[in-house]
Parts: C-alpha cells; structure tokens; sequence
C-alpha cells in the first residue's frame, strides 16, 4: 500500500466519517451502560470489560488496528485522534488472525450490542435508542468502512483484495 492511488482512504478519513463511527459507537456503549445501572448496576462492570477492554485491549491493540496500513503507513485512523491510536497499538503485526484471534473478534462484536438486551427490554425508549445507535454502528461498518477496508486478514472485511 506504498502507492497512495490504490486507496481512497490514504489521504485520510473524513472528519465526518470519524465522528460518525465514533458518536454511533460511544452512544451504544452509553446507552447500554445506562439501560443496566437503571435495573440492576451490579452487571455493568461485566459490561464494561466487554464493551472498554474487549475493544481497547483486544480489538485495537491485538487485533484490527496492529494491522491498519492507516494507522502505521499514513498515521490516521478511525479513531481520534490518531496519536493516542498510535500511542495504544505500538508493533505493526502482518500476519493473518488466529483461530483464537478469530474467536476473540467474533465474541467482542457479538456481545457488545446483546449483553445489555435483557436489562434495557424494560425501558422502552432506551431500547429503541439502543437499537437504533447499534444499528447505525453496524450498517456503518458493514456497508461503508468495511467495503473500504485495507486489514486484509479482519473477518469484516469486505473488500476483494489479495495480500
């Protein structure tokens, strides 16, 4: 990916692109986080560990992020800023995920929008609002950043690509 041509995305994300990612997934969290403190606080931190460290600690410095030609070759990412992205993933890794790499990335992006389901039923408009920032999360993903993505070993990605 030396060749900046081959991808739209090597001058940069866009702000809004940023603060689309960010506020959809930041909002879920929030919401989720609210929707379990309101019925019971004592399942919050199982939460948090999924929702803080699952990401930060697994996903950004273990598993997509280490291998984003964004962040090492252009110094940007999805995230904001990009220095402390560059400051938490601090070794380029290369090599395809692992079985149990594979399995960690799943579970995380599996668990953060159902784990908080069961306390936000009875809260009705947390729900929705819920549903609605986590559906907004994935269809990003999924139907943008993923089409456009340059980790060629992240089960997400959607782009034809070769290594």
């Amino acid at each position: 990916m030396k060749d900046k041509s081959e991808c739209t995305l090597a001058n940069g994300f866009k702000f809004w692109e940023k603060i689309y990612a960010q506020f959809s997934f930041i909002a879920t969290g929030v919401i989720g986080i609210t929707g379990i403190l309101v019925v019971d606080w004592r399942w919050v931190l199982p939460y948090l560990l999924i929702y803080v460290y699952g990401i930060l600690g697994i996903v950004m410095r273990h598993l997509t992020c280490p291998r984003c030609p964004h962040l090492h070759e252009y110094n940007n990412c999805l995230q904001f800023p990009p220095k402390i992205s560059r400051w938490f993933v601090k070794e380029k890794k290369t090599s395809p995920f692992s079985t149990l790499e594979k399995l960690l990335f799943y579970m995380i992006f599996i668990l953060i929008p159902t784990y908080q389901i069961y306390w936000l039923i009875s809260n009705r408009k947390l729900l929705i609002a819920f549903l609605l920032m986590v559906a907004m999360w994935y269809s990003g993903q999924f139907l943008y950043f993923c089409k456009r993505c340059r980790v060629y070993y992240c089960p997400f990605n959607r782009v034809t690509l070769t290594p």
